[in-house]
């Protein structure tokens, strides 16, 4: 029996997974490749025209997690702009594993976006003609994964409980509030802006560590938001 429920929600996880990519292709196969061309052709415009590593490296992994986390938004807007969301209650997949396949869907393409940043930047090195280690390079690109991740668990809750444009508002503006309160703290406190600056060397020399807290911080932040999002999602009506 419990082998069974098993397989039956492994089918509705896939099928939830396959809904979410004819959306994401719905926009046309152009649309995809400026997408995954986009990250890549900046980068290496930049490290031709005389850009350090450092900053192509700044500048991929922003422009590929802005990207990728829009590509979030995206499902939801096309939902709603489309009078799509009515097929989420005809689909046979309850809203669990709904939710559940809209979460594994976009870890695959974190991990893609983790892929296209290593790629990107050893395009770059190459062009720079300045070697960079595999091991840096995988750490860069691991670091994109669990950033997409983290920042997906925290706005899936709000794409739940608002529309897309109410929810991007609410986001931006909670964003505005955390880091101005940073920029307070570190101007009103010297120590605080002395110990993010001591936290922020102490990831740099000990990536490996950093890169399994961030982990570990991920796990628990999909669990918090995939309850939060089931609570918010099961509450309305389809």
């Amino acid at each position: 029996m419990n082998t069974t429920a098993n397989a039956n929600a492994m089918t509705a996880i896939l099928r939830q997974i396959s809904l979410d990519w004819n959306r994401t292709i719905s926009y046309g196969r152009s649309y995809l490749a400026i997408f995954f061309a986009y990250a890549p052709g900046v980068t290496c415009l930049m490290a031709a025209t005389g850009s350090t590593l450092d900053s192509v490296a700044g500048a991929v992994i922003g422009g590929a997690a802005s990207g990728f986390l829009m590509l979030n938004i995206t499902l939801f807007s096309y939902e709603q702009m489309n009078n799509h969301h009515w097929m989420n209650g005809i689909v046979p997949i309850n809203r669990n594993h709904q939710i559940l396949g809209r979460f594994a869907f976009l870890i695959v393409c974190d991990l893609v976006a983790g892929l296209e940043v290593a790629v990107s930047i050893a395009c770059a090195s190459i062009i720079m003609h300045e070697p960079v280690k595999v091991t840096d390079a995988i750490g860069f690109a691991a670091m994109t994964v669990l950033a997409l991740v983290l920042l997906n668990t925290i706005v899936q809750p709000f794409l739940y409980r608002f529309s897309p444009y109410r929810a991007m508002a609410a986001i931006i503006l909670s964003i505005g509030v955390i880091v101005g309160t940073v920029i307070g703290l570190c101007k009103a406190l010297p120590e605080f802006e002395k110990t993010v600056k001591q936290l922020a060397e102490a990831i740099s020399r000990h990536q490996a560590i950093a890169l399994a807290a961030f982990l570990i911080i991920d796990v628990l932040a999909l669990a918090f938001s995939s309850k939060i999002s089931l609570h918010i999602y099961g509450s309305k009506d389809i």
